[in-house]
């Protein structure tokens, strides 16, 4: 589905994750697909040179969100809610939704 709309399948899953999360950074969506990192970094950063993305420095990380300037960003953000009708209900809770409350102190992560 992704593919066809942006020309990758990646491509859309990044820019659905930054929809959903808000802002993220390359290693957070590396991990969270099983992508490798430097692919992650690339689609970003020329995301973010065609004017789709934005980045800022957060301490030593850059966090990426989507560019509220864009001419596109209406039409861009309701592509990306209608897409995420069709993503399956498992994928949606492990991938896209976002932890509510903050994690126990000394709890393991899964």
């Amino acid at each position: 589905m992704f593919k066809a709309i942006f020309g990758s399948e990646k491509k859309g899953r990044i820019l659905l994750f930054i929809y959903t999360h808000g802002e993220s950074y390359p290693t957070e969506i590396a991990r969270a697909f099983g992508y490798h990192l430097n692919t992650v970094q690339n689609q970003m950063l020329n995301l973010e040179k065609d004017g789709i993305l934005y980045s800022r420095l957060k301490g030593r990380v850059r966090l990426f969100g989507t560019n509220p300037r864009s001419p596109f960003n209406r039409e861009l953000s309701a592509l990306l809610e209608k897409a995420l009708e069709f993503i399956p209900d498992q994928e949606k809770r492990d991938i896209f939704l976002i932890r509510r409350r903050p994690r126990v102190t000394g709890k393991p992560m899964a």
